[in-house]
């Protein structure tokens, strides 16, 4: 008891610089989403500063006293407080010079990578250096490439781009200042120095390492060079699940076992203390910049760098002070750190470690040998340390979080060790490379093995309320277990007991209502319009068979939908045309699809989607006028584009008319228009076959003001499907298409409000089921009835529906943004809770052009739960486009 005491005092000493480092940087995850107030912070906190100075030195008796403590916390803090609302203040004006005009535009830019851009990445970090009207400029900026005028080409970190691009603000806070969307081809010069000679080495190293089997060849990159291209899918879906992502790239971890190898060699060396620290400090350095700097590899390169200092003066190191001052230290040079999740779960896995590590692992040695209670002990605070920050990317609980991370936290060093000899042997002895690549690909190989294994096992991932409240029950649950770390056995218990509590009622608070909304689903659903966010996904099913049109652009929230509707195996896919929020998320079912009908393409990235279906083992089919699927009862039927048509984009999206069979009685027809403007809408009617009446109509273009209302009231629909994602700025649907729909006669089912949209027949017209209730119901011109489910459609009754805010297109692209400072992923204004990951997605869409933002990630509850696959159901084979083709 008398060792628990002592740590709680010596945790408690280390609050004097980690509470006001802590209340630092929450003031400056403030401040960097309102930089103008940075000035008044400064002069605030400096009054602050000065009365507590003055306190303290009129009132001697305060010294040592509590008071004095307190007074001492508040002064500290304040100091911090005001040296990160300069770095604030500055840094502003760094991002933001007066050079840059708010007014977007074309202009000559000259940037230089951050981090490589790889062949078909949709965006990366730079720094704008210059423009056509000034030059000396250091401003962070996301860069979105031309994947046409860029082609095939690959340029790594430190590459000098110039080229012409439209220059548009970001979102206030973001990582980056401004989106630069070029335009047409680039000029380049390659890095030189350090850089040209890691990226040859990092290059090299890709070499050797794509000759081993996946994914260990990928997982083997990432821990040694921090890649992160090339894992698959369901891999990197059971790495989230099994709470084990932080094992598909470098670390700090890493940083600090390179550090480790290099002092102990150097010991062994006989080399003394300095020498030692200076080559470890080298080291790092250069390691640093073969694996490109990430928030976890900065904050622990500077604890290193601090830790390697104070042990040459011969003082002992603390963890916490270390951290905190890593912490101020970022945030100093970068204050825009402050909002990184990175940076956030970096910096409280390694306090967790260093503060929570010692007495857990006290507490677990009375039962177990230390070493091993020492091992368990690493993963568990971690995970409680992370885990409520964790719930605002992916709102769950891994289950088998802390046995994954047990089995594999062991194997990390080899990989990391051994595959960067191998980086280092690539580019000058190959053969030797390829030995040490294939040895550090076993252990690599078997950390993918047991996240596969724990992602299958039941109950992999338990539901948990997302948002705020989700947090605060997983404050709770992590508070409870953190005092049960240094208080009394009777105590522990009740704590433990009270934190059980608290995790019982939160999966229930998500697990009981998807349960109930699970069971109520119509069990012969015809149509559902899945909520995959701003895109389409309509599902088609009949005798057993599903079509799918459209994916949408995030694999989870379709997934999800898949998972609610049974849905195991998709018959057809048909892709109606090549925008992101239409085939972004294709990759996560091309495994469970037979045929692909898809319409003409116009660039390099349309082809890259054909070619990753034929590599899946998909049928890819090219569908015209007149091209017809027989779907059990239901007959598909290609209405657009035409035959002789060559066009891509919008005007050449596939139009699909449903027709039941006469044996099907009450099965709803439908006719689905993908994203045809007016133009097309009207050539459409006149080509024929779109002017009959149908129950069901998928409005074209998320509901845009694009529309032909002679179009929708030959249609007649008494249900319009809306596939539009929640708070998006495009205006969508506008209040002009809304209105067209209820001059129609349309009942208006939108998924941003109402969720997933099942139609299933019915003796007296379609029934209508929705996973959520809509919070306006006047936003549909028809009347319903019955609760939030299984809502059957009557009669119109002329309400006017609600519009959306209009928006304007282009203005909504510069918004796109990063939530971390990594290759791929730029996450659209506002922010919603999603999932960190290092997938290429989000890509800001380029100014002029009408194409849907993809929203942030909501993680459904159980999305990542293993779906069933039914029997692959193979099309037979056909003569000619036009000939229907009979699913068995």
């Amino acid at each position: 008891m008398g060792s628990v005491r002592s740590a709680v005092h010596a945790r408690l000493a280390d609050l004097r610089i980690a509470a006001p480092a802590a209340v630092a940087w929450v003031s400056c995850a403030v401040l960097v989403g309102v930089p103008d107030s940075a000035i008044a912070v400064v002069i605030g906190g400096g009054l602050l500063v000065v009365g507590g100075i003055v306190l303290l030195t009129l009132l001697p008796r305060l010294h040592g006293g509590a008071i004095a403590v307190a007074v001492g916390l508040v002064v500290t803090s304040a100091l911090l407080v005001v040296l990160v609302a300069v770095a604030v203040a500055v840094g502003e004006q760094r991002r933001n010079p007066p050079e840059l005009p708010g007014d977007p535009g074309q202009r000559t830019v000259r940037l230089v990578l951050d981090r490589d851009l790889e062949r078909g990445a949709r965006s990366v970090a730079a720094t704008l250096i210059a423009t056509e009207d000034s030059a000396g400029l250091r401003v962070p900026v996301r860069l979105v490439p031309d994947v046409q005028g860029r082609g095939a080409e690959r340029f790594a970190a430190g590459s000098t781009l110039v080229g012409t691009g439209a220059v548009e603000p970001d979102a206030a806070g973001s990582p980056t200042a401004w989106v630069v969307f070029l335009h047409g081809p680039v000029e380049s010069r390659a890095p030189t120095g350090l850089l040209a000679l890691t990226d040859g080495a990092r290059r090299a190293f890709v070499r050797v390492t794509t000759q081993l089997p996946e994914p260990g060849a990928a997982l083997l990159r990432g821990l040694a060079i921090g890649d992160r291209n090339g894992l698959d899918p369901d891999t990197e879906g059971a790495m989230e699940t099994a709470a084990l992502t932080h094992l598909t790239a470098v670390s700090g971890a890493n940083c600090a076992v390179i550090v480790g190898l290099v002092v102990l060699l150097g010991r062994a060396c006989g080399l003394p203390r300095v020498l030692r620290a200076g080559v470890a400090v080298a080291f790092l350095l250069a390691f640093v910049v073969l694996v490109r700097p990430d928030p976890s590899i900065v904050r622990a390169t500077l604890m290193a760098v601090v830790a390697l200092v104070v042990h040459l003066s011969g003082r002992p190191v603390r963890g916490a002070q270390l951290i905190s001052l890593a912490v101020i230290g970022m945030l100093v040079v970068d204050p825009w750190y402050a909002r990184s999740f990175a940076f956030a779960l970096s910096v409280l896995a390694t306090s967790g470690i260093v503060v929570l590590g010692p007495p857990l692992t006290d507490l677990l040695a009375r039962r177990l040998w230390t070493p091993v209670a020492a091992a368990v002990a690493v993963p568990v605070v971690a995970q409680v340390a992370c885990w409520p920050v964790t719930i605002l990317l992916a709102p769950a609980l891994p289950t088998y979080a802390v046995p994954a991370n047990l089995l594999t936290e062991p194997l990390a060093p080899i990989v990391t060790v051994v595959g960067l000899g191998a980086c280092l042997f690539a580019p000058v002895w190959p053969g030797a490379a390829s030995v040490l690549a294939a040895v550090a690909w076993v252990p690599a190989s078997a950390v993918g093995w047991v996240a596969r294994t724990a992602a299958a096992l039941p109950g992999a991932s338990a539901p948990w309320p997302p948002g705020v409240p989700g947090v605060g029950l997983a404050v709770v649950v992590s508070g409870c277990v953190v005092v049960s770390c240094f208080v009394a056995a009777h105590v522990r218990l009740r704590l433990l007991l009270a934190a059980g509590v608290v995790v019982v009622l939160g999966i229930g608070l998500v697990a009981v209502p998807q349960t109930v909304v699970r069971g109520s689903v119509p069990r012969d659903w015809t149509i559902a319009a899945c909520d995959v966010g701003q895109g389409d996904a309509v599902l088609l099913r009949s005798g057993g068979a599903t079509a799918l049109v459209d994916t949408g652009d995030d694999p989870e929230r379709l997934a999800a939908c898949l998972d609610l509707l049974g849905v195991g195996h998709i018959a057809v896919l048909v892709l109606t045309h090549y925008d992101r929020d239409h085939v972004g998320a294709t990759s996560a079912v091309a495994a469970s699809v037979s045929t692909a009908l898809v319409g003409p393409t116009g660039r390099p990235a349309d082809e890259r989607v054909l070619r990753d279906l034929r590599g899946a083992g998909v049928e890819v089919r090219r569908a015209a006028a007149g091209t017809a699927v027989q779907l059990g009862s239901l007959r598909l039927v290609t209405l657009w584009p035409p035959r002789s048509s060559t066009a891509s984009g919008n005007a050449a999206s596939i139009a699909i008319r449903v027709e039941p069979d006469p044996a099907c009685a009450g099965c709803p027809s439908a006719m689905l228009l993908g994203d045809l403007g007016e133009a097309a809408q009207r050539r459409l009617v006149g080509a024929g076959g779109a002017e009959r009446p149908v129950d069901v109509v998928k409005v074209s273009h998320h509901g845009s003001a694009d529309q032909d209302p002679g179009l929708y009231r030959s249609l007649g629909a008494r249900i319009a499907l809306i596939g539009v994602g929640a708070d998006n700025t495009y205006g969508h649907p506008t209040r002009q298409a809304l209105d067209m729909l209820a001059a129609a006669g349309s009942a208006v089912y939108r998924t941003d409000r109402n969720g997933t949209v099942v139609v299933a027949p019915g003796n007296d017209g379609p029934r209508v089921w929705t996973e959520r209730s809509d919070p306006e119901p006047s936003a549909r011109s028809v009347g319903s009835a019955g609760s939030g489910v299984g809502r059957r459609i009557d009669v119109a009754t002329g309400a006017r529906p609600v519009a959306a805010p209009e928006g304007p297109h282009a203005r909504q692209e510069a918004r796109a943004r990063r939530r971390e400072d990594r290759p791929g992923a730029v996450v659209g204004d506002p922010p919603r809770p999603g999932r960190a990951r290092h997938r290429p997605r989000g890509l800001p869409r380029r100014p002029g052009r009408r194409r849907a933002p993809r929203p942030a990630r909501r993680r459904g509850p159980g999305a990542r739960d293993p779906r069933p696959r039914s029997r692959p159901v193979r099309t037979g084979p056909a003569r000619h486009a036009g000939q229907s083709v009979a699913l068995r």
